[in-house]
């Protein structure tokens, strides 16, 4: 695999982003619009055309996937746009690899965040609950934890991209 030059505003990108998700639960409009300018723009500049037709379609498969997860409320719009953003930067196909990376870290992170908050097994037993038609134990959770998905996003990626 290729190492582009634009791959080095990544983890720039991912620290102005976790910060954001850590402290406010919030990944900025400006960092993401940037995102997917850069990396629309360095592709174009680095091979014109074919460049620029793979970071859109990598930007397009990269939110198209998780615009639904956003419309249901699973993850924010700002997780949303910073997947879309990562997918300018890396193109297609190195998205698909991106996906599933940042999917998977995303699942050990929740587990992690389910174990810490104590509602690991309580949730893994609503899950089966749920698949087999049963009604799910209620332990008083009015509101689950929230997972911050900016963090799997960059996990994920940095992973795909330099590992």
């Amino acid at each position: 695999m290729e190492l582009k030059l634009v791959y080095i505003a990544l983890p720039i990108l991912f620290a102005f982003a976790c910060y954001g998700e850590i402290r406010a639960r919030r990944i900025p409009n400006w960092l993401t619009v940037a995102g997917m300018a850069l990396g629309l723009g360095s592709a174009f500049i680095e091979e014109w055309l074919p460049g620029l037709w793979n970071s859109f379609l990598g930007l397009l498969i990269a939110g198209g996937v998780f615009l639904p997860f956003c419309l249901m409320g699973v993850v924010g719009g700002g997780d949303m746009k910073l997947m879309a953003a990562t997918g300018a930067i890396v193109g297609y196909p190195l998205v698909l690899r991106v996906l599933t990376d940042t999917c998977m870290a995303g699942g050990l992170l929740a587990v992690a965040i389910m174990a810490w908050n104590g509602i690991l097994f309580t949730t893994l037993a609503n899950a089966f609950r749920i698949l087999f038609g049963m009604p799910r134990a209620n332990r008083g959770l009015k509101r689950p934890p929230m997972v911050p998905y900016g963090i799997a996003i960059a996990v994920g990626t940095l992973y795909s991209v330099f590992f």
